[in-house]
């Protein structure tokens, strides 16, 4: 049976118990290379077809194995910039999206590959799952990020040290209420996941259905005192809506003493955190169940005088600076009737968001893809970005609102047509689409102002020229000889300045 590893950054590890989640509509719970509905915990996974075109699959075969660890899907495509999931949701609301990989040595390897993951067009994180499979264990990693779309895309690339096929087991994704870490700008950032804990406590993990959103809150414990909770909390209280059971336990320390916690246990690499700290007072409410303190981190007030009753409180930053291992320090105000308390803290890394391609493009592309009869494997995800990772034949503006400004897949073997909404693509240069059994008509074009090379030869294209081409301003070329066309040549295409013209005799 695998097992759950320690939370490090970056790759975090469950117990596999654990992993029966919510269940649709509150999110999907996709059983990566099953092809039927499996049920573990009263909990339905289902299959990943509906959600992703490309790739392989495999079952793992070893005894005892979760079922949603027994299949994964598998991309041993090397030409493809990338591999991607795309699953509807709700424009403008926020997700908690949560991959999970166990390699099981399917390839008959013994070392899982390196890879990098995407979210939309942001390099999120890398992959490496090395460590905890060496220990039998497997591996999770969680964002949390906003719908720009109607769908939201999760992909998996290659990199310099990717040495065979990128894979995955499980793919979640939840919808977080409008109130939890709405500090975040996420037209801007998403949070990474790195540490979320439960202090006092060395039981297993929080989970569903304690934590409506399934976050995964460990166990925590050191030298300090441990105190346990007298009265209750409303969490629904707090904007993050932390489960009711990370405040039945905390750390402590005597009225004079200051409180001291090295959390998270790692080191950090240098970057601007997301910090959430909750405290309760553990005593029986009454007049006196409140105690006052200082809360530093890494010697740096945190919040001045933070006042602890029984009722519960947070204290947060949306981008804290940190660097290597971390310490609370909780320092009792002098009039404090008793010491400081902890219950439980999130750590998250603001990621900035790499842009996106510019939503007409993405309508564009999308249309074409649609109508083509073959696409490239990687034509999922974001059109352009990242950088390095563009759909097959596009080049792209470095914008932050990336636009394409060239398409080429010339003898790619596309079918279908061209559709209408190319017009979207206002930004392209060059089209090149020569040397395939592309039908149809050719569509208007006259939006596309910047366009200079338009290449259709040698396809199977009917119907009259458009004279929305006499109207480009820049073209330069366009070529569409040996196509099933009438080759009456518009009058405004007659004698262009500039324009070399190439058409069937």
């Amino acid at each position: 049976m695998v097992r759950l590893s320690v939370l490090t950054i970056f790759l975090l590890g469950f117990p596999l118990h654990i992993l029966a989640s919510l269940s649709p509509p509150q999110g999907f719970l996709i059983n990566c290379g099953s092809t039927e509905e499996k049920t573990y915990n009263d909990v339905t996974w289902i299959p990943d077809g509906d959600y992703i075109n490309v790739g392989n699959v495999s079952t793992i075969k070893f005894p005892d194995l979760m079922p949603m660890l027994a299949t994964l899907r598998y991309f041993p495509d090397m030409s493809a910039r990338k591999y991607c999931y795309m699953v509807p949701v709700t424009k403008g609301a926020n997700y908690l999206v949560r991959t999970t990989y166990y390699y099981g040595g399917f390839d008959a390897g013994d070392v899982p590959p390196v890879f990098d993951q995407i979210i939309e067009g942001t390099k999120w994180s890398l992959v490496d799952t090395r460590e905890n499979y060496a220990k039998d264990m497997a591996s999770y990693y969680e964002v949390i990020v906003g719908a720009t779309g109607r769908t939201l895309s999760v992909c998996l690339a290659r990199n310099e040290n990717t040495t065979s096929s990128p894979f995955i087991s499980a793919f979640e994704l939840m919808r977080l209420e409008d109130s939890v870490y709405n500090a975040t700008d996420f037209s801007m950032y998403a949070l990474s996941t790195i540490a979320r804990h439960r202090f006092g406590y060395d039981g297993p993990m929080v989970g569903y259905p304690d934590d409506q959103f399934n976050r995964y809150w460990e166990a925590y414990t050191d030298k300090n005192s441990v105190t346990t909770s007298k009265s209750n909390t409303t969490s629904v209280e707090f904007w993050n809506l932390p489960p009711d059971a990370v405040f039945s336990t905390g750390l402590t320390t005597s009225r004079v003493d200051n409180l001291t916690v090295q959390w998270p246990p790692m080191p950090l690499p240098p970057a601007d955190y997301y910090v959430a700290l909750y405290f309760q007072d553990d005593r029986s409410p009454s007049l006196f169940s409140w105690r006052t303190f200082d809360v530093l981190i890494n010697g740096e007030v945190f919040y001045k005088g933070l006042n602890v009753s029984t009722g519960g409180t947070m204290v947060y930053s949306a981008s804290w600076p940190l660097l290597g291992l971390t310490t609370i320090t909780l320092v009792p105000d002098v009039n404090s009737p008793i010491g400081p308390i902890i219950n439980a803290a999130e750590l998250l890394m603001v990621v900035p968001l790499g842009g996106r391609t510019h939503p007409r493009d993405v309508i564009g592309m999308m249309a074409l893809a649609k109508e083509f009869g073959k696409t490239p494997p990687d034509w999922s995800g974001d059109p352009c970005l990242p950088a390095g990772n563009s759909w097959t034949g596009l080049s792209c503006s470095e914008d932050n609102l990336a636009r394409v400004i060239s398409l080429n897949l010339t003898n790619y073997g596309l079918g279908g047509s061209i559709s209408e909404n190319i017009a979207n693509l206002t930004g392209i240069k060059s089209i090149w689409l020569p040397g395939n059994q592309i039908t149809g008509t050719i569509p208007e074009m006259g939006t596309l102002r910047q366009l200079a090379f338009l290449h259709l030869e040698n396809n199977q294209l009917t119907g009259s020229i458009s004279q929305s081409l006499g109207t480009l301003p820049k073209i330069q070329e366009i070529f569409i000889e040996n196509n099933n066309l009438d080759y009456t040549i518009p009058d405004n295409l007659k004698n262009k300045t500039g324009l070399v013209l190439q058409v069937s005799p």
